[in-house]
């Protein structure tokens, strides 16, 4: 989703999108629970169909709440003194003996704003204020600032909405759109539309179902490549355009892909908004790197 760290917009419409978010996901649930639940079964569909589509709606609100009530990648502000910031701009470190991200010059990496000594992939989001461990995105979608403790969430929020809603389609399209398309064209035709029929409603939750999952299956599957490759978001947008640019922090598709979601052993926690074992042992301020390449600038 969209990336906006370095604007801001006025704080009273950070919180339209989210709101028209939460109203779309609402809306598409209820409208189908109303309009379309009992047509369904009448239909021939069985319990257990219905109770996965149930079961997908909660994951991906789990996800979304998850996502949203995640705090934990902000790091903590103020902790330089002006005296100990200055020393920093001084300092240099060789980036071939250290596992860490340096400036161009070779000195540390700091936030002047923050007063904070910056991690590996951390950045400064000028909407939140606040440096974030591994900074993916600022979501404007969401109001949220999507960094190294709710990226899993975010893109398990993703992934469970696009299925959700395409499955909510599929559903709709096997059992009642036929019927419903006729019923709603004869009304449209006769001039007797009205916009609590349920039929209509059945055939505008297909379509914005449809049109959403398949939007949200195109950010999926831009987010798994990420993951995959081990990039963020910001990486990649900073990085694509460096023809001699080496990720060295992609240390192979599987490794890459336990970094975010947890080990083999631990593989129920991938599909659920909930840490792994091994990703509490991690800091968030230190990544495993690919001694192969160079360590980037």
């Amino acid at each position: 989703m969209g990336c906006c760290c370095e604007s801001r917009a006025p704080k009273p419409l950070r919180y339209v999108l989210p709101c028209i978010i939460v109203w779309i996901i609402v809306y598409l649930y209820i409208s189908f629970v109303i309009f379309a639940h009992s047509r369904v079964i009448e239909a021939g569909a069985s319990y257990w169909e219905l109770l996965l589509f149930h079961v997908m709606t909660f994951l991906l609100s789990w996800s979304l709440a998850q996502t949203l009530r995640s705090s934990e990648s902000f790091l903590p502000r103020h902790t330089l003194t002006k005296e100990k910031l200055n020393e920093f701009k001084r300092k240099r470190f060789d980036a071939f003996t250290l596992q860490t991200e340096t400036k161009m010059n070779g000195g540390v990496r700091i936030c002047r704003k923050c007063r904070a000594f910056k991690p590996d992939r951390t950045h400064h989001c000028s909407t939140c204020r606040r440096c974030v461990l591994k900074l993916d995105h600022h979501c404007m979608f969401i109001n949220k600032c999507i960094g190294y403790y709710n990226y899993k969430f975010f893109v398990l929020f993703l992934g469970w909405s696009a299925t959700t809603c395409l499955y909510q389609s599929c559903l709709i399209f096997r059992y009642l759109l036929a019927n419903s398309l006729d019923r709603a064209g004869k009304l449209y035709v006769f001039g007797k539309l009205e916009m609590l029929n349920p039929h209509l409603q059945i055939a505008s939750v297909f379509f914005g179902s449809t049109c959403l999952g398949l939007a949200l299956l195109c950010f999926y599957i831009m987010h798994m490549y990420f993951v995959i490759n081990n990039y963020s978001t910001l990486e990649y947008c900073e990085k694509r355009d460096n023809p001699d640019f080496i990720n060295y922090f992609n240390v192979g598709i599987v490794r890459n892909v336990q970094e975010i979601f947890g080990t083999p052993r631990e593989l129920l926690y991938w599909f659920v908004p909930v840490h792994c074992p091994s990703m509490r042992k991690r800091d968030g301020k230190t990544f495993p790197g690919n001694r192969k390449v160079n360590k980037p600038d």
